[in-house]
């Protein structure tokens, strides 16, 4: 597929479906568009691989993993052949490279959207944090983990949520009720002035209480319910809605779901199976009416075909996310997400 613009390259590679599997660019033709392109297609995991095509052979400020090629056909057809470059490894002295680019304000923020079962409506947008060192991106799981073991889990928690506030306040007038989702490993959720340092993150922002989920990640085993019970009243007291992130069948983690949590999402390896076992169908639905008995919500995460969504609808979830909604994108590529989400809906 030939496209004749930045913009609808952007468009093509943001929307719902499957992605195409290289984009061949000149950053020239690309215009205002390319740093869009370039964070999109840098993405952990992202899909679609970058060739860049150039006549000059300064490579500028373009990454170290980022192919450039002359206008040769037998070099263009040979990266095209090749896999996309996947993530990079943690570097030598990870924890002090990490804390170094927290400190340089260097962590990144993508945001992957949220919709509306009902009426496809984007309710939400979940932040996630990317760091990207001068050769390749990192993997998220073995960063965050890394922030987590070393003690770095508040300074990366308070650098993505200052950041995504502060990124989805520009965009403010074409999305006025947005939600924002922001992952919490427990150590976090459970630190008494959490709401202290959570609402200086978001100051200024428009990013009250009101607009702002806190999803428990399933990094760490909960042994301490009454404990747990204590810190999810004192959010929900100051007007956070807390999810219970990634809820699996067998995980143990069910028996959570008692206390008051605002809901939880379906890990994407459940989801997955509902259209083929109907022993997962038969489990989901038991789970979703004791969410619905408590008020919970429930979103199911890892949707990859919206021919699912009637099977999604129909079994009483609340809301989606998945590479078949929105892969995770810049803030600032939400709106042409949206577009295309506001056509996908109307084809």
């Amino acid at each position: 597929m030939v496209v004749e613009s930045g913009r609808e390259a952007l468009a093509r590679i943001a929307a719902p479906g499957v992605a195409p599997r290289h984009l061949v660019c000149d950053p020239l033709a690309a215009g205002a568009d390319w740093p869009n392109l370039l964070a999109l297609l840098r993405d952990p995991g992202a899909p679609t691989g970058l060739v860049v095509v150039s006549s000059s052979p300064d490579r500028g400020n373009l990454p170290g993993d980022v192919v450039v090629l002359p206008a040769d056909p037998l070099r263009l057809a040979a990266a095209l052949l090749a896999r996309p470059a996947s993530a990079s490894a943690l570097p030598d002295a990870a924890a002090a490279a990490l804390e170094a680019s927290l400190a340089r304000g260097e962590i990144a923020v993508r945001f992957q959207p949220v919709v509306s079962l009902r009426d496809r409506r984007p309710i939400l947008v979940e932040a996630l944090a990317r760091w990207h060192l001068p050769d390749a991106p990192v993997r998220p799981d073995a960063f965050v983990a890394l922030a987590e073991r070393a003690g770095l889990a508040r300074k990366l928690s308070i650098a993505v949520a200052s950041r995504a506030g502060a990124e989805l306040a520009r965009l403010a007038p074409g999305f006025p009720a947005l939600g924002l989702s922001l992952n919490l490993p427990l150590a976090l959720l459970l630190q008494p002035d959490l709401v202290a340092w959570l609402g200086r993150a978001m100051a200024g922002t428009g990013f009250g209480p009101g607009r702002l989920f806190l999803e428990l990640t399933e990094t760490t085993e909960v042994r301490d319910r009454r404990l747990l019970l204590r810190a999810l009243q004192r959010l929900n007291a100051a007007g956070y809605r807390v999810l219970l992130d990634d809820l699996a069948l067998g995980d143990g983690r069910e028996g959570l779901l008692a206390l008051p949590f605002a809901g939880f999402k379906l890990d994407r390896s459940l989801v997955e199976r509902l259209p083929r076992e109907a022993a997962v169908r038969h489990a989901v639905r038991r789970l979703i009416g004791l969410a619905r008995r408590r008020g919970q919500m429930v979103i199911a995460e890892g949707v990859g075909e919206l021919g699912h969504w009637s099977l999604l609808r129909g079994l009483g979830l609340d809301s989606a996310q998945g590479f078949g909604i929105g892969r995770p994108l810049p803030a600032s590529a939400l709106p042409t997400w949206l577009a295309g989400w506001r056509g996908y809906r109307r084809g």
